[in-house]
């Protein structure tokens, strides 16, 4: 008699974190509109009062928050949470903001989701492909998230774990950390609409806009002399 095969893990609840504003908030909104159970986390509770529903207040760089996400036991984690400040000379405690948040708590709960998750969801940055001046250590903790985040789908296949690790890549999308011409950005409307149809088709990888995939291989193709000599924003 042949083996049925294993139940595939629930995706639900889905946990955002860092849904109080922009693309997590526009997520949040666009997934139980398309009937999906939402539970909103970040650190601000009258933000998170104006979206409703389920909500957790959550400091993702805390020393307790996984103590406080584990008995959620979320299918789905999309870890939307980011911090990142330009100034023209580097500024430490600003940098050491950004790696708490875009890597030492992403790696934390990238790490906790593997043998407990269906879907690990990270929002990387197109800024992440070649090192950008002035970030204050945003270019280089979304180049850290994009190498992590293959390297756990790579642990995910060759390990059997159940978890399925999804990169998110956007440009620049019109929030106070995407600023650019409205050529180049789009909404937190659109940007939310593309995440979730990346959920459901089990993309590896996901650019949002679809453009900015050709984006990102023109950047990985220019040569470093010329790269070093443009002067870019993140």
């Amino acid at each position: 008699m042949p083996i049925p095969p294993t139940p595939r893990p629930p995706e639900d609840p889905v946990l955002i974190l860092g849904a109080t504003s922009g693309i997590g908030r526009a997520l949040t909104l666009e997934l139980r509109a398309h009937g999906r159970r939402v539970i909103a986390a970040g650190r601000r509770q009258d933000l998170l009062d104006t979206l409703g529903g389920e909500t957790l207040r959550l400091d993702v760089t805390a020393p307790d928050a996984l103590d406080a996400i584990a008995p959620l036991a979320p299918g789905t984690i999309v870890y939307n949470a980011g911090f990142g400040e330009r100034t023209p000379t580097p500024d430490w405690p600003l940098t050491r903001q950004t790696l708490a948040v875009n890597v030492v708590a992403f790696e934390r709960l990238a790490q906790w989701a593997l043998d407990r998750c269906a879907v690990f969801a990270a929002t990387a940055s197109v800024a992440g492909i070649r090192g950008l001046e002035g970030t204050n250590g945003y270019a280089a903790s979304k180049a850290y998230m994009l190498n992590a985040m293959e390297g756990y789908r790579r642990l995910a296949r060759h390990g059997r774990h159940p978890c399925r690790y999804l990169t998110l890549i956007p440009g620049f999308v019109d929030t106070a950390m995407g600023q650019a011409s409205a050529f180049w950005r789009c909404s937190p409307e659109t940007a939310a609409r593309h995440i979730r149809r990346a959920l459901a088709r089990h993309a590896p990888t996901a650019h949002i806009t679809p453009r900015w995939a050709l984006v990102a291989a023109l950047l990985r193709l220019l040569p470093r002399a010329l790269f070093e000599r443009i002067p870019l924003r993140a």
